[in-house]
Order: C-alpha cells, then sequence, then structure tokens
C-alpha cells in the first residue's frame, strides 16, 4: 500500500502540470496535430463525412524533430477523384432541394483528402466524427466546433478502408465505400460497420469465371499486382473454377513498381507459355509497363480480359490500342446523372485549396492571388498567370468527362442511401419503432449504431435501378460486360456486349451478345492445352516453384493444380 502513495506523490506534479495545460487553454482553443485546414464543410441538421484520394503517392520523409514536422506531400493531384467528391456535394445539394426526401430535415457535409494514404486517412476520418475545426488558435472551441458526423462516404481503397474501420469500429461509425471492393470487407465479425455500394471481387470473379466458362477457355493465364487486390481475387478465381476445370497455365505477381528485371520476367513467362488468355489485376499505371515491354518483345498475340480496376480505362489506348483491341472486362453499373455534367464547370477556383490546384494543373497556369502551398514541379515556373475565368469547355479533363460515370454513380447512390435510411428514421413512429420497447431513432442527437441499422434495412430506386444489399451490406452487383473496339476514326469505343447481374437465376445471371463482340483477330482464340505428357509434367514443377517464390503455395492451390495436370497427362 505504502508503494501505491509513492507512485501518486510521484506522479502528482505531472497530474498538475496537465490540469494547468487544461485550464489555461480553455479560452483559446489547442488541438494536437497539424492545422488540417484544407476541407470542404457546409452545415446542415445532419452533416456526412467524406474521404476521397484527391492526392497521391505521398512523399516519404525523415524528421529530426528539432523543428515541427511538415505536412505529407504528394506527387500527384487527382481529378478523377475531384469529380467523385464533386458528385457528393451535388447529391447533398440536390436532396435539399427536394420535398419527398428529408423534407424537415437538412444535410451537410464536411470533405477531406485521404491523399490515398493510410496515417492521413486515419487522422482526417478522426477530424469527420469529432468535429475538430479547421484552425485551433486563438478561439474559443466553442465558436469554432464543426459538426460531428455520424456516418462517413469513403474511401476509396480498400486497405485504407480496413485501417479506418479498425480506428472507428469501437464507436459503431458507418463508412460506406464506393470503391473498396476486397471480399475480406465483407467480414461482418470483423467489419459490422461497413457497407458499400461497389460490388464485392467476390462477384466480379464469379462473372469472370463464367465469362471464361462460356466461352470454353480451360487453359489461362493469371497475373496481378503484389497487392491485397490481386491476392485476394486470383485465390477466390482459383477456388471458384475448380467447378468448371479452368486450369491456370501459371499465376504470377509481380511489383507494384516495375522495374526491367521484373518486366522481362514476366513477359517471358507470357511468351514461354501455351496461353493466350490472361486475365490481370491491377490499375492502368502497371499495365502500361506490360504493354510496354510486351511491345518491346513483340508478344502482340494475347487476349486480354480485364479486371474492373482498369476495364474503361481509356488512357491506355492511344499508345497500345493496337495490344488492347478486342480485350474483355467487367465494368461496375454506369448511369447519366441528369445536371452532374453542368455543374462540374460551375467551380469557382478562387474558392478553395483544391479547386485552385485542379485549375493551375488543368490549365498549366498560376491563379493570380492563389490559395495555393502546393507545387506542380518544376515547369511550373514558367506558367503564365490566369484568373479562374478560363473555360473547362475548351480542354479535356477526367474531372468533367461525365461520358463513363461509374465510382461517380456509386459516390452518388451512397449519399441517397444515407438520406433513405434518416428518411426512414424520421417517419418512424413511437412504439412501433425498432429498437428496445419500440422506440424510434432519434435524428437530433444521431447515434451512429442506430443509423446503420435504417442503412442495412435501405431498399430505394434510384435513376431507374432499385438498390438493395444483402447480409453484408454488399449491393447486388451487376456489371456490364465491355468489350474494347477500335472505331472508324481509330478511337476506342467502349462498347456494352453483355452483363451480369448476380440477382438473376445461376443459368441466367450471364448474358453475352457475341455476334457485337470485336476480337482481337479475326476470330475468338482457343484457350485449350495443347502439351505433351512430359512438357505437363515439367510445367507442373515449373508452376510449383513459381508459387513458392510468389508466396501463394497454398495447400488446396497444389492439389487443385496436381488435378489439371494430371488431367492433361490423361490426355
Amino acid at each position: 500500500m505504502a508503494g501505491v502513495y509513492k507512485v501518486l506523490i510521484s506522479f502528482w506534479p505531472l497530474l498538475c502540470i496537465g490540469v494547468q495545460s487544461q485550464y489555461k487553454s480553455k479560452e483559446n482553443c489547442v488541438f494536437q496535430g497539424d492545422e488540417d485546414t484544407y476541407s470542404f464543410y457546409q452545415r446542415g441538421d445532419v452533416v456526412l463525412g467524406g474521404i476521397f484520394p484527391l492526392h497521391s503517392s505521398p512523399v516519404s520523409s525523415l524528421f529530426s524533430f528539432r523543428t515541427k514536422p511538415k505536412p505529407t506531400s504528394y506527387k500527384f493531384f487527382t481529378p478523377r477523384a475531384l469529380r467523385w467528391m464533386q458528385t457528393m456535394i451535388f447529391a447533398v445539394r440536390e436532396i435539399n432541394q427536394r420535398q419527398d426526401l428529408l423534407p424537415n430535415l437538412s444535410l451537410g457535409y464536411h470533405i477531406r483528402d485521404s491523399g490515398d494514404d493510410i496515417p492521413v486517412s486515419v487522422k482526417r476520418s478522426l477530424l469527420l466524427v469529432n468535429g475538430q475545426p479547421e484552425k485551433g488558435s486563438g478561439q474559443s472551441c466553442e465558436d469554432i466546433q464543426m459538426q460531428p458526423s455520424p456516418v462517413i462516404v469513403g474511401d476509396a481503397a480498400s486497405g485504407v478502408s480496413m485501417t479506418v474501420l479498425r480506428t472507428l469500429g469501437s464507436f459503431k461509425i458507418p463508412l460506406v465505400s464506393y470503391f473498396a471492393s476486397c471480399s475480406c470487407l465483407s467480414n461482418k465479425r470483423e467489419f459490422p460497420a461497413f457497407m458499400r455500394t461497389m460490388p464485392s471481387d467476390l462477384f466480379q470473379i464469379k462473372a469472370l469465371v463464367k465469362l471464361i466458362n462460356y466461352f470454353q477457355w480451360t487453359w489461362v493465364g493469371l497475373i496481378g499486382v503484389n497487392s491485397d487486390y490481386a491476392h485476394f481475387a486470383i485465390q477466390l478465381f482459383l477456388k471458384e473454377s475448380e467447378q468448371f476445370n479452368i486450369c491456370p497455365a501459371y499465376v504470377h505477381f509481380y511489383p507494384v513498381v516495375l522495374m526491367e528485371d521484373a518486366l522481362e520476367e514476366l513477359v517471358n513467362i507470357l511468351k514461354a507459355s501455351s496461353a493466350t488468355v490472361i486475365i490481370n489485376f491491377s490499375g492502368e499505371s502497371e499495365l502500361h509497363s506490360i504493354l510496354k515491354e510486351c511491345r518491346r518483345q513483340n508478344v502482340t498475340h494475347l487476349q486480354w480480359i480485364a479486371s474492373e480496376a482498369w476495364a474503361t480505362s481509356k488512357s491506355l489506348w492511344e499508345e497500345f490500342g493496337d495490344l488492347l483491341k478486342g480485350t474483355l472486362g467487367f465494368a461496375i453499373h454506369r448511369a447519366d446523372i441528369p445536371h452532374l455534367g453542368s455543374y462540374l464547370k460551375e467551380i469557382r477556383p478562387q474558392t478553395s485549396h483544391f479547386l485552385s490546384e485542379f485549375w493551375e494543373e488543368t490549365f498549366r497556369c498560376r491563379l493570380n492571388g492563389s490559395l495555393n502551398t502546393h507545387a506542380h514541379g518544376e515547369q511550373a515556373q514558367n506558367w503564365p498567370a490566369c484568373n479562374g475565368s478560363e473555360n473547362l469547355d475548351n480542354v479535356y479533363t477526367t474531372y468533367s468527362d461525365v461520358s463513363q460515370l461509374r465510382v461517380s454513380y456509386n459516390v452518388y447512390k451512397a449519399v441517397y442511401l444515407i438520406a433513405h435510411a434518416l428518411h426512414d428514421m424520421s417517419t418512424c413512429v413511437p412504439g412501433k419503432g425498432p429498437f428496445q420497447n419500440g422506440t424510434c431513432g432519434s435524428l437530433y442527437q444521431i447515434q451512429p449504431w442506430q443509423l446503420l441499422y435504417y442503412m442495412k434495412q435501405a431498399n430505394f430506386t434510384i435513376l431507374g435501378e432499385e438498390v438493395r444489399f444483402d447480409e453484408n451490406g454488399d449491393p447486388i452487383a451487376s456489371y456490364d460486360l465491355m468489350n474494347w473496339q477500335r472505331g472508324s476514326d481509330s478511337s476506342l469505343q467502349l462498347v456494352r456486349v453483355g452483363f451480369y447481374d448476380a440477382s438473376l437465376e445461376d443459368d441466367k445471371d450471364l448474358v453475352v451478345e457475341e455476334s457485337v463482340i470485336m476480337w482481337h483477330r479475326a476470330e475468338k482464340v482457343c484457350a485449350i492445352p495443347r502439351i505433351t505428357r512430359y512438357w505437363s509434367l515439367s510445367l507442373f514443377f515449373l508452376q510449383l516453384y513459381f508459387m513458392i517464390l510468389t508466396g501463394l503455395n497454398k495447400m488446396e492451390y497444389c492439389n487443385f493444380k496436381w488435378k489439371c495436370n494430371i488431367g492433361f497427362i490423361m490426355h
């Protein structure tokens, strides 16, 4: 007992210091961390949080802590993500103007940049849910406090979303993602507060396997970037394809940063294999390097199958259209959102740091009186001045391109999901509510767990599409089957040649209009194994070696590969 008293006496001065520090900060509001001043904020009865990767590729740095560490800087600004963010604001304003949805409740928003970076995303998600103000010095906390957000729309990446969920999980604050597709996020024991308007990769894989089986391709190559996204996807593909006797000719994971030796190794595998149908799980940047090496080594015969991450990526076509003609891939459902295109062009660049940065990047100029502290690189030193009156109609940018609204549509649906849940809460009859003793959820001191309940029950129609969710918080999957075709002017034409709808019966969920497809060569490729007994055994052991090198040495996969190769030997 005496030891306890000694410990208390020892710590008493420290406790006093802490109290004094808190007492001194009552008048002037002081918060820990950087003054994170850049955000979009609009008051409302309920303020929706939003996290979007407006920047990417954070620049790493080491801190000595002799001076205050500088905020994270980034290599790239992402106009496409700015469109996603603006779509959220557009949806909030649209709902506030409606009389049939939340007529007595106004929505606001508090949106921040995730930087596509886990530490930054966690920090800024906490800013959203605790209402921390933009500036923390010289004012009282009460005067500058922002409303806490009971729900967050975001993030885009699966890995970032998982980390944010683990941070906010104790508070049961809902996170609604518009682009995180990893099937691992369907685990409700680990991520009970997660929902998404992006289908799980589980459905994409089912669609891809059925497509491969439809064309009777039994011998395919599987490649993917070394990430959770590709690893989970390929493991699902291997498991799902067993029932259709589809065998992988090889499985190869390549690094995110593709150096010359890694590229040569990958393309040598593509060349050496008899498989002509290749499924690639990556983004467009990784594929760009691969296609460049394919051209160098004259590998031009492959029939590419795209994952949804690059199934509609127009940026690859100009340089590699000859290699990608005939590509097939499933893309998430698109929609035309009325009036969004004109709204996107109404921006005032001087009103926001992010809008100023976008404007300068787009027009290669420096805004007069710019709010910006960012750097555009050395080339920006010679940029002329501009004043914000430039016309977006005179330039092409992915920000204002509304021809393929897919992720933007997911953002739109996420906002409407929350609005419909709040509307259902507002129409609850006391005594007949879903909570204890028939009580209803409170709209003016919203409990996130109560809102989450209503979100999981939501079922609504938007732009002609019925939106509903399964027990895991995943939407019923629907994909467009896209075919990359060359137009008369040599431009890329993304032609819908079928669809996959997981809500239909098993033998009717995939529809393919084969007569509309333009193939890479004159006709559909033949993808069946044509190997001798000796080469089949040799290939098996070579594949096993690659599996061990890449870490994909699961026993069930080895058994699967053994059955496939034994089948070829028997032939």
